[in-house]
């Protein structure tokens, strides 16, 4: 297997493989990039593609204070179905960003380290090689905010969910956020900010409980309409946001508003799958079993689960994928996945034991991972995790 250590290419090598120290046996899944917490260097953000060919394209983000100003994102391919990764390239004054793929031609999206603005990157060599960054959405008074969350492909349209990041009032995190859906035709030229259509946006309702309004997923209704369904960090976190465009241009502001769902207050991907007709989600489950005292769920990410729906609105539990009761330095999170024939695999933002001390904490991570849920149509949840969804 090969370990790719987190290195800043061009500033500074955290760990040799060579040395006698870190224990990769000790971590779940594959791990692709492993940054132990002595280097002050975390990594975060996980995204991975799939090409037409079938090989995976995977990249995330790194931060903490000795890489300050500097925002970046590495980009790695495997051509073996992740069993091991290469390193291609380094994309510069780019983070929170997220890969899609397009006839070969791969994308990433995110915000601009420096001024906050919303913009893109495209590679034509598989990740080699990165145009300089195109502005989409200019930074006027306030900034963007966005991750890796779901890409949708629906009728000649590429559509994506972001956020137009607010500062807080009053102590409420992320809650003055507006959320909006942006598309453009997969045969224009992604990188002119004139090919994209963006819609209006939708700020949360003071009435909704948590705090919160953030990492838009796009999703593709079964009414044919896109709809956006947010992150809320509510207490116990059952809950998400939702709204539903009129057209691409529009929020039918009748519809904004929550909707129950398991894992909401933590990062979750959804995405329409035509073969079984449901819609499926990885999400961290905040488990009563394991919450600790005034522990809110979105610092409880040391649980991944594989969950259902039929509509939207009623959701299950599948599998537990992932599990430990540590919710203080174990965390499987901002999880990016993505469909590939009977399998489901995604990337992880993983906060694990590495025999160098473990991560820093549950939300610092020392891994980005790298997974596979065969046949995910009929996971279950396995007997060792089963009392954990005890109420």
């Amino acid at each position: 297997m090969k370990i790719i250590t987190s290195a800043l290419v061009l500033l500074i090598s955290l760990h040799s493989m060579a040395q006698s120290g870190p224990r990769y046996d000790k971590v779940p899944g594959i791990p692709v990039v492993h940054s132990p917490k002595s280097t002050g260097i975390y990594v975060g953000t996980p995204t991975i593609a799939i090409m037409s060919n079938g090989d995976y394209i995977l990249g995330h983000d790194l931060y903490g204070d000795p890489i300050k100003p500097r925002r970046l994102v590495h980009i790695y391919y495997s051509k073996d179905k992740g069993q091991t990764w290469q390193f291609q390239a380094e994309v510069d004054s780019i983070h929170w960003a997220g890969l899609f793929v397009i006839r070969d031609t791969v994308y990433l999206l995110g915000r601009e380290g420096k001024s906050h603005s919303m913009a893109i990157s495209r590679s034509t060599d598989r990740g080699k090689t990165w145009t300089s960054l195109s502005i989409l959405k200019k930074r006027q008074k306030h900034g963007y905010h966005g991750s890796s969350t779901p890409v949708v492909f629906h009728n000649g349209r590429v559509y994506k969910g972001y956020d137009h990041h607010v500062p807080d009032k009053n102590d409420r995190w992320m809650s003055d956020n507006y959320s909006f859906i942006m598309s453009a035709s997969t045969d224009a030229n992604l990188l002119d900010s004139l090919s994209w259509t963006f819609s209006t946006e939708a700020m949360k309702p003071y009435s909704i409980e948590g705090t919160g309004w953030l990492e838009t997923n796009a999703v593709l209704g079964r009414d044919g309409l896109i709809k956006g369904i947010t992150r809320i960090a509510s207490e116990q976190g059952f809950h998400a946001g939702y709204y539903s465009l009129s057209d691409d241009a529009t929020i039918d502001t009748s519809t904004i508003g929550k909707i129950d769902f398991i894992g909401g207050a933590t990062k979750f991907n959804i995405m329409w799958d035509p073969k079984t007709k449901k819609y499926w989600a990885l999400v961290n489950y905040p488990s009563l079993v394991v919450r600790k005292l005034k522990k809110r769920a979105g610092g409880m990410r040391s649980i991944l689960a594989l969950t259902s729906s039929k509509d939207l609105k009623k959701w299950k539990v599948e599998s537990i994928v992932l599990a430990t009761e540590d919710v203080h330095f174990h965390g499987f999170q901002y999880v990016d996945w993505q469909f590939d024939g009977n399998d489901i695999v995604f990337a992880s933002r993983t906060a694990y034991d590495d025999g160098l001390g473990g991560a820093f904490n549950y939300h610092d991570a020392n891994y980005i991972t790298f997974h596979r849920i065969s046949n995910y149509k009929k996971a279950k949840v396995p007997k060792i995790f089963k009392y954990l969804l005890e109420e």
